[in-house]
């Protein structure tokens, strides 16, 4: 009765990949229980994260957001509800120290919409997005010079950025009475 799917990380093929994975579980008519391991993702591709979340939260909803000098930058999705995921009736979403980035937004905006419960321990903090910009005067005319920079933070479902903290799960499995908690 149980589906499990793990996402390492976000691709460009990412999104077709949970497709498939949706569309073979119609092949098991018992399932009611998506297991989705999110453990070790190390993020990425975050401009495909609008993409992603549709199938979990549904057409052009505000999923997630971005902080730059204290303004606020909202994402919505631009996908739909996925038939082979609205399926689970119970769903766990695994996380842990090693996930990060994409992965944590991710987290993030499934925990702000109650898609299903998060297990596990909190999340990496690693919530920034950076970009390569060029630089306009040169030092030099033998070498081009650029400069990597954080250019937007990420924020959890309470507003709070992401970077630093991380994103904390529904149940700790450090609790002793974790098990209790993920059934209730």
């Amino acid at each position: 009765q149980i589906y499990y799917i793990a996402i390492n990380k976000f691709s460009p093929t990412t999104i077709q990949e949970l497709t498939a994975a949706a569309n073979a579980s119609n092949q098991y008519p018992n399932l009611n229980t998506l297991i989705l391991n999110l453990r070790d993702n190390i993020g990425g591709a975050i401009d495909g994260l609008p993409y992603f979340l549709g199938p979990f939260i549904g057409p052009d909803q505000y999923a997630y957001q971005f902080l730059q000098q204290d303004k606020k930058e909202d994402f919505k999705t631009k996908t739909g509800w996925l038939p082979g995921l609205v399926k689970f009736k119970k769903v766990v979403v695994l996380i842990n120290q090693n996930t990060q980035s994409s992965a944590e937004v991710m987290a993030a905006v499934l925990k702000k919409y109650h898609v299903g419960v998060l297990v596990g321990t909190t999340t990496k903090g690693w919530g920034t997005v950076e970009k390569v910009f060029s630089v306009k005067h040169q030092l030099s005319d033998q070498q081009t010079y650029s400069v990597f920079l954080v250019h937007h933070l990420t924020l959890r479902e309470d507003g709070q950025p992401i970077e630093g903290p991380g994103v904390n799960p529904d149940v700790f499995l450090s609790d002793p009475n974790w098990r209790q908690q993920l059934l209730a």
